[in-house]
């Protein structure tokens, strides 16, 4: 019988709640293998790093989320700083979650997907068409790349993320899950123990493969571009006794 294969970057990787440094760290030696093995264990299940001290409101936020966005409540989860205590994004390199960070929530889910689509090209017919009028600076900034953009991620990657579909009551799918967020922030805030984000957002995969690829995709890339200037950065730091952590 043929034993298990495990990628040689995740043989001694056995933290339950590793850091940002870590998880870079295995995705760079281990590539897109490894990545998608983050992807499907360490990103998509257990407690995130801003829950750890209210598990409990964790599993009650997701029923309510589940709730208010007609899925189920395993069907969401968490990604970014707050599922690792800090950011492994080159933008926001290291910086820990807190007050001021975004919850950066990921709902896997056919059916919403498929709504939140029809919303998208309703609105981009509205907005072709004329009808749809852009209300402010970021509106007019942002929608004409959101129009092409948007589709690129829908055909090719199975993703959407909400907050590029107008809150419109034309656009009743995307309407609600803006105005949860919302909501889950104030509903965060008066929890005690509970973290307390600066904003939240949601991306919508049609499917667990699209969900594990993307998520693969970025802890590489983000690994390919940090961790060099990581390693570095530490064997200078040898010299001198400072060390990252």
């Amino acid at each position: 019988m043929a034993p298990f294969d495990v990628p040689r970057s995740m043989e001694t990787f056995t933290e339950t709640q590793p850091s940002a440094h870590e998880v870079l760290r295995v995705a760079h030696e281990g590539g897109p293998e490894a990545g998608n093995a983050l992807a499907r264990t360490w990103i998509s299940e257990g407690i995130p790093a801003a829950f750890e001290k209210c598990p409990a409101v964790y599993d009650s936020m997701r029923a309510w989320l589940a709730n208010e966005l007609g899925v189920h409540a395993k069907e969401i989860g968490l990604t970014g700083s707050a599922r690792f205590g800090s950011s492994f994004t080159a933008k926001k390199e290291g910086r820990p979650f807190g007050p001021y960070s975004d919850l950066d929530l990921f709902v896997v889910s056919e059916a919403l997907f498929s709504d939140l689509c029809s919303d998208f090209y309703a609105w981009r017919e509205d907005y072709r068409a004329g009808r749809a009028k852009a209300r402010s600076k970021g509106e007019r900034r942002y929608w004409p790349a959101n129009a092409t953009e948007v589709p690129q991620g829908i055909k090719s990657r199975g993703l959407i993320d909400v907050f590029r579909i107008p809150s419109h009551t034309r656009y009743r799918t995307a309407q609600r899950a803006l105005s949860t967020m919302y909501a889950l922030v104030l509903k965060l805030r008066a929890t005690p123990c509970a973290p307390s984000p600066k904003r939240a957002s949601v991306r919508c995969y049609k499917d667990w493969d699209s969900m594990v690829g993307q998520m693969a995709l970025n802890l590489v890339l983000n690994a390919q571009s940090m961790m060099p200037r990581r390693l570095a950065s530490q064997s200078g730091a040898s010299r001198d006794t400072t060390v990252w952590t």
